[in-house]
């Protein structure tokens, strides 16, 4: 942030304030500073700060799109609590309140056509939370364009292109006139492009993390407006493309094709950032992992004895039972279980309750008791099966620690080897679901063959079930992809880590694709930025691109100019901080001159970002006295209020019209 506090002493009460209210930053300062004294983004926090109790102002490097909050929608004012802690933090940092109240005269910026609720919480807010002297309002895209004389900007033809942060206005002027009923208004800006770039980006690389400071600086240092966009992909796409469509369009071109500066691809390498922990973050990391684990083995110590007072109540609930009936098989093994559970017999005790009939001979058993004696026998098969998988699921455990204690580099290949086995099963599935989402893919036209026959109305009845082949038709016709694919990522986490407690190398060697083969040898700590350098900016002349239903920059200038073309285009002046997009001006030149026979002249702005502020300056300080003729008194707020017209004011910057 920019704080210069060179005239704050100094300056008097009747020196005015000026405040550009922008979308994306707002710049104040007394009329006798050389520039902007506070210059802050139009940002707050949404949470509050735990030590200073308040919502904190964005920094420059903020990521603006999460957890903060701005006080515009588009570019109008509508959230007042936060405008009024951005004003709270304009004002103290220059100093000006004094005994609860702000003692200057303020100008304002706002747009064209700013809604009535917008004007209301300027005022409201100034005049009853600040209690200024006077208010002036001016459109923020008019004072960009005023140098210091009134009488030689009254007298100007000129079209307005103010490109803001969120919102385009295209204005006509002639003779120092607003053309009111031809404004045209484009609802996207420099944000909109910063966000479609970063959105297209991170869709592209999601294993890497971009912070807000990356995006903003690539697409402010790398980004360009095409002069050609469709010239410019072909270029993208190589040689042949480029020349195939470049002979088809350069004898229809005006704007040469020797006059084009096309841009290459840029590939910007992205370090593996390793976090350094410090010494007394890894000791309190510690502490709060030993608490954890107390409180942990206290809940399960607490569970274990509430479980196991409640299995002692059944089991005396149970005995008491098995006193008045002691022939009850059916309670001695409940008996038997919650004495097991208990530890009061051993397991195998149980094994002899559950298999009590496989000793007893057929010729003393009942018919049912031979079915559950047939039961019993394929229940304890089972679990003798059982058993003895478990034995050597732990003799494959110990030989597998043995090999990883004897040869560790052989087994850390081994996973290694396993892990890309699994990769490559999960991408084979991802491609069979790519194929079932595909209509045409081999696999779908297989499944609606197979409907197609079932129901075909060739059969005379309708025999399907009878034949057990009918299922497997049935089962090819309702296959999916089943939950092997979350077994094989659990795995895979397993293996990864192991490979973690094993290799303190292994993020960085999966992240350089040595181990990972299967991601086609591509670097994954590297962005190309190609298309992306010129289609995020390419929606100010194809707002479709991000689902804006509006027409693009240059029909918007069309329909501006309507019937004074020839008047305005010979004078379209760029201001706003989207003036300063590479090839913008060119872009416009180029598309304006294939649709119009007319000369085309099109000039930025000597400063677009603070041009506004510094036309209010060279207003304030050369007309003086007709600062208090163009404003809004207090006394005219507490007698009139903001509802009726009367208390606004017309002057050459105003929004006001006869």
């Amino acid at each position: 942030m920019n704080y210069m506090r060179d005239n704050y002493a100094s300056a008097k009460n009747e020196v005015p304030i000026l405040i550009d209210y922008g979308s994306s930053t707002i710049k104040a300062g007394y009329a006798t500073s050389q520039a902007p004294d506070v210059v802050i983004r139009s940002y707050i926090n949404k949470f509050k700060d735990s030590n200073t109790q308040s919502n904190q102002i964005a920094q420059w490097d903020t990521d603006v799109f999460k957890n903060y909050r701005s006080p515009f929608e588009k570019n109008l004012i509508q959230h007042s609590g936060a405008l009024e802690q951005l004003n709270d933090f304009v004002f103290e940092r220059l100093q000006a309140g004094r005994h609860g109240r702000v003692n200057h005269p303020m100008i304002l910026t706002e747009c064209f056509a700013t809604t009535d609720l917008a004007r209301m919480i300027v005022l409201e807010q100034m005049f009853e939370c600040y209690q200024v002297p006077s208010v002036m309002l001016g459109v923020d895209a008019l004072f960009s364009v005023f140098q210091d004389d009134l009488e030689a900007y009254l007298k100007q033809t000129q079209l307005i292109v103010h490109l803001g942060d969120q919102t385009v206005h295209v204005v006509p002027i002639v003779n120092g006139q607003v053309v009111y009923s031809n404004i045209k208004r484009l609802n996207l800006g420099g944000l909109n492009s910063l966000k479609y770039f970063y959105q297209t980006i991170q869709l592209r690389h999601p294993h890497l993390k971009f912070t807000y400071a990356q995006m903003d600086y690539w697409h402010k240092q790398y980004t360009s407006v095409a002069i050609d966009y469709q010239l410019q992909l072909r270029y993208f796409q190589g040689p042949q493309q480029y020349y195939g469509y470049r002979d088809k369009i350069s004898e229809q071109n005006r704007f040469y094709d020797d006059q084009l500066q096309f841009l290459d691809p840029i590939y910007i390498d992205i370090p593996i950032v390793q976090k350094i922990v410090s010494a007394e973050d890894l000791k309190r990391k510690d502490e709060n992992r030993q608490r954890m684990r107390v409180r942990l083995q206290e809940s399960i110590q607490q569970s274990r004895q509430n479980k196991k007072s409640q299995l002692e109540q059944q089991l005396m609930s149970l005995q008491q039972e098995l006193e008045t009936d002691q022939n009850n098989d059916e309670l001695k093994k409940k008996i038997t279980t919650l004495q097991v559970k208990l530890g009061l017999a051993p397991k195998e005790a149980l094994d002899e309750l559950k298999y009590n009939l496989l000793n007893v001979p057929d010729d003393k058993l009942t018919p049912s008791q031979l079915n559950q004696k047939r039961y019993q026998k394929v229940m304890h098969e089972q679990a003798l099966l059982k058993k003895q998988k478990n034995q050597e699921f732990k003799q494959l455990q110990k030989d597998a620690n043995k090999f990883k204690l004897e040869e560790p580099e052989k087994y850390l290949q081994m996973l290694y080897e396993k892990r890309d086995r699994i990769v490559l099963s999960i991408q084979e599935r991802k491609k069979l679901q790519q194929e079932m989402n595909s209509r045409n893919s081999r696999f779908n036209q297989k499944r609606i063959q197979t409907l197609a026959f079932l129901g075909s109305d060739d059969k005379v009845e309708d025999d399907f079930g009878k034949d057990d082949k009918d299922w497997e038709i049935y089962r090819s016709v309702t296959k999916e992809i089943d939950s092997a694919d979350e077994k094989s990522k659990y795995k895979l986490q397993e293996i990864e880590q192991e490979l973690k407690d094993l290799d303190p190398d292994f993020e960085i060697k999966i992240l350089k694709s040595i181990a990972n083969v299967h991601q086609l040898g591509m670097n994954l700590s590297q962005v190309q930025l190609s298309v992306d350098r010129v289609r995020c900016q390419e929606i100010y002349f194809q707002p479709n691109l991000i689902g804006v239903e509006q027409q693009g920059l240059v029909d918007m200038i069309k329909l501006s100019s309507k019937g004074l073309d020839k008047l305005l285009l010979q004078n379209i002046i760029l201001t706003g901080g989207g003036a300063k997009t590479q090839g913008i001006m060119q872009r416009l030149q180029k598309d304006l001159i294939s649709e119009y026979d007319c000369p085309i002249d099109i000039k930025i702005a000597s400063d677009p970002v603070f041009g506004t502020w510094f036309g209010m300056k060279n207003f304030a300080n050369k007309y003086q006295s007709m600062i208090s003729q163009f404003s809004i008194s207090i006394d005219d707020y507490n007698e009139i209020g903001t509802q009726k017209w009367e208390i606004f004011k017309q002057h050459p910057f105003s929004n006001i019209v006869d």
